[in-house]
């Protein structure tokens, strides 16, 4: 068994080295082209993450795990930038740590993705890849996170959640001294749902339990298709004694506006009884999640189809349940024209949500930004900003959306675009307001963003 073990760990070292040396001749070679080598580092990224998944796969079934071999007790980050002017918002300077030992990712234009939450009154940090690693570092050291062991390992054993990028952790939240973690869970074959583990925060190993799942799970046979990657959500926001939690529809759209399905939707789950609410109904796959306690409102973003992601208002969200339309209403497309009558009667997108009884975005984007999480800036919950992927600066993805609303947060009364080049896949926000930490997955770094003093 060694022997094999060694042999799969040496494959892999050999097949990353192949790999890196024909992506930068390619690099080399198309240099005069941006978008040919843009096009050239998404083919380097789709082959090294299908090669790193089949290794793991095989080391799965030996109950090892790849992570191990490449670091088994840190994740090493070198700073690359300090203290840079942010493009169109001189009030913000970021730096920037890079890592190569996290290996796997949430998109196939990412080099990897993590999820971030503050702990210990924002003097440290907690950090879990997509696949399941976990680490935590103190602020002034973000070149050394110190891996965390788990039982997540136990909990979930599809291979998929492991190597396939539609699936894994989808969020993580800590309050008080739990922390909780969204993921895509599988109740069976070919059928998923949201799943949010708890564990106590501790350092030295988190034993997780079950939390809370959706009762039903989504089954890739239906009318509408399935893509988990863009139908999960998992977005998780804490509310004194519940959390908000944020669920997509898995592609099978009419599930958005069924009002006895948890898809779709935002959910206030109760910490100590575990039952659910529906506070909203008509969302496609919300990735940004902010619940303001002083003003009482919620803000959150979701993504469109082709075209049409959105920014939302919801406010005294348990006083009534709203809906926000998705897929009777949307700015956006379908991605094909020829799908059948029964789709397009059961998702029209219709180009007004008032018009048919719904709440209207109070931003929408057309074309779609890849919008993420979404932090506030200020202590009045006026001002935001908001994450962008993608993978097209010129239509704005790929950094930062800077807005403020009005007085009484019900309309976007300014709008600013800060380009980072990087996908912008998580942020939160110190409670002074003063520091943003965001991971970005182009690049696999952690960003600090401080507020400047403008003269």
């Amino acid at each position: 068994m060694k022997i094999k073990l060694n042999f799969i760990y040496n494959l892999s070292i050999i097949s990353l080295i192949v790999l890196l040396i024909v992506g930068h001749q390619l690099n080399k070679k198309n240099s005069s082209s941006k978008k040919n080598e843009i096009f050239n580092l998404t083919q380097q990224n789709i082959s090294k993450n299908n090669q790193i998944s089949k290794i793991q796969k095989n080391l799965l079934s030996s109950e090892q795990n790849i992570n191990n071999f490449m670091n088994p007790e840190n994740i090493n980050f070198q700073k690359i930038l300090e203290d840079k002017e942010l493009e169109n918002f001189e009030s913000l300077k970021m730096s920037q740590y890079r890592t190569d030992e996290i290996l796997f990712s949430g998109n196939y234009n990412a080099s990897g993705t993590a999820y971030i939450d503050f702990f210990n009154d924002d003097k440290e940090l907690v950090l879990a890849t997509v696949d399941g690693i976990f680490a935590f570092a103190k602020i002034e050291n973000f070149e050394n996170f110190i891996k965390i062991q788990s039982n997540i390992f136990d909990l979930i054993t599809y291979d998929d959640f492991y190597t396939n990028y539609d699936y894994g952790i989808k969020d993580i939240l800590i309050s008080k001294n739990d922390l909780f973690v969204s993921l895509i869970g599988q109740k069976k074959k070919e059928c998923h749902n949201i799943k949010i583990l708890k564990s106590e925060m501790n350092k030295s190993n988190l034993n997780f339990e079950v939390f809370y799942e959706t009762p039903e799970c989504v089954n890739k046979n239906n009318d509408h298709g399935y893509l988990a990657a863009q139908g999960g959500g998992g977005r998780m926001f804490t509310n004194n004694n519940s959390i908000f939690l944020t669920t997509g529809e898995f592609r099978n759209r009419p599930l958005a506006q069924d009002s006895e399905k948890a898809y779709g939707k935002i959910l206030n789950i109760d910490l100590n009884l575990k039952n659910m609410n529906i506070i909203s109904l008509g969302h496609r796959n919300p990735q940004g999640l902010y619940y303001s306690v002083k003003h009482d409102f919620i803000i959150s973003t979701e993504h469109g189809p082709k075209g049409g992601d959105e920014i939302n208002i919801n406010h005294k969200p348990l006083s009534k349940i709203k809906n926000y339309g998705w897929p009777i209403s949307s700015y956006g497309e379908h991605y094909y024209k020829n799908y059948p009558t029964k789709i397009l009667n059961q998702a029209p997108l219709n180009k007004s949500h008032k018009k048919f009884g719904f709440i209207e975005p109070i931003k929408y984007f057309v074309p779609s930004i890849g919008i993420s999480q979404i932090v506030p800036l200020n202590e009045k919950d006026t001002e935001f900003l908001v994450g962008a992927m993608g993978n097209e600066v010129a239509e704005q993805d790929l950094g930062l959306h800077y807005i403020i609303l009005n007085d009484d947060r019900k309309k976007v009364i300014n709008h600013k675009y800060i380009p980072l080049n990087e996908r912008v896949r998580d942020m939160i926000v110190s409670k002074d307001r003063k520091m943003i930490i965001l991971f970005l997955e182009t690049t696999s770094s952690l960003a600090i963003l401080k507020k400047q003093t403008v003269n």
